[in-house]
């Protein structure tokens, strides 16, 4: 097994030092990019087969008594994985990285980059799903000197968390999406080097800083709250990021506003509007990466639900979601809610909403900076949405409160600043005596008027009344006060949709102003 592991991280690594040999030769076209393809496509079987032999070797020295099934899922499964990896690693180079790759070769790359990423993530469906019956759970929850080889044997000594991994892992995939993007729009790489650099630390610090703040005077397990341990003279206590303790909301934040200051400090010859609409709609890709550190410390979970309720779940999830590192294990047939799942797939789909629903599809209605208000609204709508579902025990604050009033604040400044952002720019426009209507259809127009206005109106109304007529209670929860207050936030933040309508139409009216003018 060991040496099947050298040989696939062997073949791994050659080939990407190949491959980054071919796109930075000086003479591009002396490169024989087809024969060089055909070598790659010989690595990647090779590492297939490779990662093949690791998990056979491994199934049989850790004696796994794999059914025919399992043995049918774990072979095609690894092979699909070895070669869906290596060879989409390989091509995602050549393409965005390649110099002059004749043109028919270079659109069959690019197809070839999602197939490979359908492969990787099957093949890591079928493969987890042939051997989760026969791990040990929990599983490990990092890599350490002893049992980082066997999944299920917990390291001892020095460790390094999942979580960690986890998270570091999502922020460099964030930086080389944002890194090749800003390629597409520049022509160059490299641009947000030293924003990465310093946003990412900081988004940690402000994560940190969001949940001592919140969690100030709660009490912990060990029966001491922050304001206690510091009163006590352990100073250091908020600092120690070791002892777990993190919130995203408030890492994002600081991240974000670090990030913009240190770009419009160190890139003043680029557009600051474009550089937010590209990278912080990506933050939700960093976030779903990282919430798996969450799955590896069975953390962050909801109360015990059936486990048959949820048997789409890959195997291996299911498993460990019936543990809790401070409840233990639920009762047979139960598992934990596995709301780290469930926010990992919100924001991905999140994020291809906000880059191509919304980017691309509705490009015409938008101003630059609304992608980037739009993660803030979607966020936060995840976090109101899945706060209430908590357990009790991850609820930030006393009264649990704490991250989800957050997650409103989110929803509705998200989307004032989208109506800000369209408000002002119309301002500046008219002033200019530039203003144009984008060539958008005034009944359309006027239909998302109507709609809107008429919603948000209903809603606002509704949800005020029934908070008048509820009483808030002590845990959060989705009891009537909290679902007429998310009834009363979507109100308001449909409202400020409807403003955006109404500078459509002031748009359009000054456009047919401007007409007349110049008619006359």
């Amino acid at each position: 097994m060991i040496i099947a592991i050298v040989i696939a991280l062997g073949i791994f690594g050659f080939g990407i030092y190949k491959v980054m040999k071919m796109v930075k030769s000086p003479t591009p076209l002396a490169n024989n990019y087809p024969l060089e393809t055909k070598r790659l496509i010989f690595f990647s079987a090779a590492i297939s087969v490779a990662t093949f032999l690791i998990f056979l070797f491994l199934s049989i020295y850790r004696q796994y008594a794999l059914n025919a099934g399992e043995w049918v899922q774990l072979i095609f499964g690894s092979l699909l994985f070895g070669l869906g990896l290596s060879s989409g690693t390989y091509a995602f180079i050549i393409h965005y990285y390649g110099k002059e790759v004749p043109e028919k070769l270079d659109k069959w790359i690019y197809r070839s980059i999602f197939f490979a990423t359908a492969a990787t993530l099957i093949g890591l469906l079928l493969l987890t799903n042939g051997i989760a019956d026969h791990l040990d759970y929990p599983l490990v929850n990092g890599v350490g000197a002893a049992g980082w080889l066997y999944p299920g044997q917990n390291a001892s000594g020095f460790k390094i968390a999942w979580y960690a991994i986890c998270i570091l892992s999502g922020a460099i995939l964030v930086y080389v999406i944002c890194d090749h993007r800003f390629y597409v729009e520049y022509g160059k790489h490299g641009i947000l080097e030293s924003t990465f650099f310093v946003a990412f630390p900081a988004g940690i610090i402000g994560a940190r800083l969001g949940y001592v703040i919140g969690e100030w005077n709660k009490v912990s397990e060990g029966g001491i709250s922050f304001a206690q341990r510091v009163a006590a003279g352990e100073w250091w206590a908020p600092l120690a990021i070791w002892e777990g303790g993190l919130t995203i909301i408030s890492g994002a934040l600081v991240g974000i506003i670090v990030g913009v200051l240190w770009f419009i400090w160190r890139n003043k010859k680029y557009s600051i509007w474009l550089a937010i609409d590209i990278i912080v709609p990506c933050i939700l890709v960093a976030q779903g990466v990282g919430r798996w550190g969450n799955f590896f410390n069975c953390e962050v979970h909801g109360n015990p639900v059936l486990a048959s309720n949820f048997w789409w779940l890959p195997k291996i999830v299911l498993n460990n979601a019936a543990y809790s590192e401070f409840a233990g294990k639920a009762d047979l047939g139960y598992i934990y809610l596995p709301l780290f799942y469930i926010e990992f797939l919100t924001n991905f789909i999140g994020y291809f909403v906000i880059r191509f629903a919304f980017g691309k599809g509705l490009r015409k209605y938008l101003e630059l900076g609304d992608l980037c208000f739009a993660y803030i609204v979607w966020y936060g709508l995840t976090r109101v949405a899945l706060e209430p579902l908590r357990h009790e025990h991850y609820n930030m604050g006393q009264d649990g409160y704490w991250s989800w009033f957050w997650s409103i604040i989110f929803v509705l400044v998200g989307t004032f600043l989208i109506f800000a952002n369209h408000l002002v720019r119309y301002l500046i426009d008219k002033k200019k005596g530039n203003v144009t209507f984008k060539k958008v259809s005034l009944a359309w127009t006027n239909c998302v008027f109507s709609f809107f206005g008429i919603l948000s109106i209903g809603l606002i109304i509704i949800g005020a009344i029934f908070m008048a007529k509820n009483t808030r209670s002590n845990m959060i929860a989705f009891d009537p006060y909290n679902v007429s207050l998310i009834m009363l936030v979507i109100g308001l933040s449909l409202f400020f949709i409807f403003g955006c309508a109404i500078i459509y139409l002031l748009r359009a009216k000054e456009t047919v102003k401007q007409l007349k003018e110049k008619h006359e």
